[in-house]
């Protein structure tokens, strides 16, 4: 009896060391395979956060060192370009800026800072290996994608009986088009890698790795009592002054930042949301549907939320019954 009670045991032991095992390996391999699904690709920094923060820096980098060459022989250097710009990149800035106890939003600034840097070394080093100027080629590609959607939309328009007038702008200054998708590029990118560090900070926070909620003293209800702060409303209200006045570069300036500063407030109006929600009672599919219906059809009044709320306190007048 006793000799079962120990080889139980010992089987015990060894299903637990293997489970360890696997956790540990999974780091060094689970990015690259976000990355390569496509799908979970805005997650492939996730895994050597949490080895960062659960293990240290130097697992942490080696897991970076593993995931990125997985992706390079899988799929070329071009994919693994953009893996360490939005994984490897964003993995060590964020893990280190959480780690360094920073308050979330520099968090967030610094994650963006160096993905936008990271990516611009490595722009600069590809136009000086093959010899071409990146702002042109980007103009040729523009030009080359507008005339492909236009040669599209002159074929729909030809089968179609209905009448849109954005597809007629489109069709009759096309070049126009491609003017402002170069000029609204900088706020595009911007926008995209926030929502990308967003996604990866609050997983992370989330899922709680190595207690790093604790440590930076954070509540699990942390977002939605998160405000956009204060001094932001200057900058929005300067760049909308120059969306109305059009001052040349300035204006197309303006207009990038005053984007940005609407996903932000977006942000915060989702945090009021969130709050609402829970007053609401809404859980499960209809929570989902709730943001669903938020992003996709109510966003301009989601904005308006956060931008006034840092005047009215929404969440102050709305209390949890």
């Amino acid at each position: 009896m006793g000799e079962a009670t120990s080889l139980n045991q010992n089987h015990a032991h060894g299903h637990h060391r293997a489970f360890f095992r696997l956790a540990v390996l999974a780091p060094f391999l689970l990015g690259a395979a976000l990355h390569l699904s496509v799908l979970f690709l805005p997650l492939s920094a996730l895994p050597m956060i949490f080895a960062r923060l659960r293990y240290g820096r130097v697992i942490g980098i080696l897991c970076g060192i593993s995931n990125l060459a997985i992706v390079w022989s899988l799929s070329g250097r071009l994919n693994a370009a953009l893996f360490f710009v939005v994984g490897v990149v964003l993995a060590i800035t964020l893990a280190e800026s959480l780690k360094l106890k920073l308050k979330l939003e520099w968090a967030v600034v610094a994650s963006i800072g160096a993905m936008f840097l990271a990516s611009s070394l490595l722009l600069l080093s590809y136009s000086h290996r093959n010899k071409v100027n990146p702002i042109k080629k980007f103009d040729s590609f523009v030009g080359s994608m507008v005339n492909q959607v236009a040669k599209s939309v002159e074929k729909y328009k030809a089968t179609s009986s209905v009448s849109n007038p954005d597809l007629e702008k489109f069709l009759v200054d096309p070049e126009m088009t491609k003017k402002n998708i170069i000029h609204e590029f900088p706020g595009a990118v911007t926008i995209t890698l926030l929502m990308l560090v967003l996604g990866n900070l609050l997983a992370t926070l989330k899922f709680n790795f190595a207690e790093i909620r604790q440590e930076l003293g954070l509540g699990e209800d942390f977002f939605k009592k998160w405000k956009a702060p204060e001094n932001l409303v200057w900058p929005t209200i300067v760049a909308g002054f120059f969306l109305v006045y059009e001052v040349g570069v300035v204006t197309d300036v303006a207009l990038n930042l005053f984007k940005v500063l609407m996903a932000i407030y977006a942000i915060h109006g989702l945090a009021v949301t969130t709050h609402l929600f829970d007053v609401w009672g809404l859980k499960g599919v209809l929570r989902v549907l709730g943001y669903i219906v938020a992003v996709a059809i109510l966003l301009p009044l989601v904005i308006s939320l956060g931008f006034f709320d840092l005047w009215f306190s929404f969440r102050e007048k709305i209390k949890n019954t």
